[in-house]
């Protein structure tokens, strides 16, 4: 969909409001190829072109939602989005108001293009298919355009559309060992694919040897970026979030209350510099940087216009809660990179644990900000410095006040982007950039 048929269709809906009623609409979508490989072999492929459109009715202090499905043909979108608004006007009676509930005000349009160079669609499998079988390949590869809009009944008006690919790929070996890459680009580079899958099989050459089998206690530990991407994912359930904080249910209350420090080393932002994901929220409200923590110190949650109404505090205008029930959640954090460069990473680590990739990763304890989750495909016990044996899968169990407070001993120097993988709505233009980490103490249980 282009930017202008989307405009022209919100222009349209806006002409058939009343006098007393205000509305947005949040456009998600994209035009996306995708293939599914399992044992180096193409097993399903597609095409999928989907608009979503999240309408919010509002009428004084009522606001009621509804989401459908569009397309570029503007007259049928236009009948099926008033058929939409019909159903919401009829349920206003039985409604209760809210004085929480305020139209957003409005904000200067903001449109990003970030065009890339995407290998043609049919020349994606010819790119790929002759380097993966190789070795054991199962994954899924994902690329094309992905678009969010959103206007307003005040003259707001938002674009962001993103050219991307993403291959989500698992090398497997004969004893089922694995190593898992995310490539990510907006960019295609076939030689620097070539490299990134021979860094993978050479990661696998290294899991062909017996398992160490580690006893529960606290080891040292490098952490990958990838790795420490899961960690900060967790921080957008029962963590940020200020409603979450204000009621009682968050793992940042320690550094609100009790004033609880993290390492000095660590500093997390909320960032949209990097327009690599849209800054506008489904409400239209433009987002600017936030410093969540900065040099260990708490200094802001994320709030959105709901929770600043509720609690007479500033938005900055975080997200609303969507259909997973999550709010005030990140979009794009960025933790800052420190100064242990990537190739001395091991000398440093000396003796201890490397781990690539973490699983499973869930809250033991939310206010005590303790994580459990099991270790995942190259994780490796090093001694002076060198990889000596891939371990038995392991489960941990620490807090962040541990391992991102006085255990952290270094932050890597290099930033990566972990891409949102997930794409049970759709695929999604957000990532994480973060570095790696080393850490002298890290719990692990069983």
């Amino acid at each position: 969909m282009k930017k202008e048929v989307f405009y022209t269709l919100c222009s349209r809906i806006f002409d058939y409001l009343n006098s007393d009623e205000q509305l947005t609409l949040f456009l998600e979508g994209e035009d996306s190829q995708y293939f599914r490989f399992n044992d180096s072999k193409l097993r399903q492929s597609g095409i999928i072109e989907d608009f979503n459109l999240t309408l919010s009715l509002y009428n004084k202090n009522k606001c009621l939602q509804s989401m459908t499905t569009i397309s570029a043909d503007l007259d049928s979108s236009v009948r099926t989005i008033i058929k939409e608004i019909d159903v919401l006007r009829s349920s206003f009676n039985a409604t209760p108001p809210s004085d929480n509930i305020v139209f957003p005000d409005k904000f200067g349009s903001v449109e990003v293009n970030a065009l890339g160079n995407l290998p043609e669609r049919d020349n994606i499998l010819d790119s790929l298919m002759g380097i993966i079988d190789k070795n054991t390949l199962t994954g899924v590869w994902s690329s094309g355009k992905i678009f969010r809009g959103c206007c307003a009944s005040n003259g707001t008006k938002h674009w962001f559309e993103k050219d991307s690919f993403l291959f989500d790929f698992s090398l497997i070996d004969r004893n089922e060992n694995m190593v898992k890459i995310l490539y990510p680009h907006s960019n295609w580079n076939e030689s620097e694919f070539h490299k990134v899958f021979r860094d993978a099989s050479s990661q696998l050459s290294l899991m062909d040897k017996s398992r160490m089998e580690l006893k529960p206690g606290k080891y040292r530990t490098w952490f990958e970026p990838c790795a420490v991407a899961d960690f900060i994912d967790m921080f957008s359930w029962n963590g940020v979030s200020e409603s979450s904080i204000r009621k009682g249910s968050s793992c940042f209350i320690k550094m609100r209350n009790e004033k609880k420090k993290l390492s000095p080393l660590f500093s997390l932002d909320e960032s949209f510099t990097d327009l690599t994901t849209a800054s506008f929220n489904t409400r239209g409200e433009v987002s600017s940087t936030v410093s969540i923590i900065k040099n260990g110190v708490f200094e802001n949650a994320l709030i959105n216009s709901k929770t600043a109404n509720e609690y007479n505090l500033e938005s900055n205008y975080a997200e609303d809660e969507n259909s997973w029930g999550m709010g005030e959640y990140f979009r794009s954090p960025f933790i800052h990179g420190g100064s242990l460069h990537d190739d001395d990473k091991l000398k440093a680590l000396d003796t201890g644990l490397f781990m690539s990739n973490i699983h499973y990763l869930n809250w033991s304890d939310n206010l005590g900000g303790r994580i459990t989750g099991l270790t995942r495909y190259v994780c490796y016990w090093v001694e002076n410095g060198e990889m000596i044996a891939p371990i038995k899968t392991m489960r941990f169990d620490d807090s962040f006040y541990n391992f991102l407070g006085d255990n952290l001993e270094a932050v890597g120097e290099k930033v990566l982007a972990r891409p949102v993988i997930d794409t049970y709505d759709g695929r999604n233009p957000g990532e994480t950039n973060c570095p790696g980490i080393l850490v002298n103490d890290f719990e692990l249980t069983l």
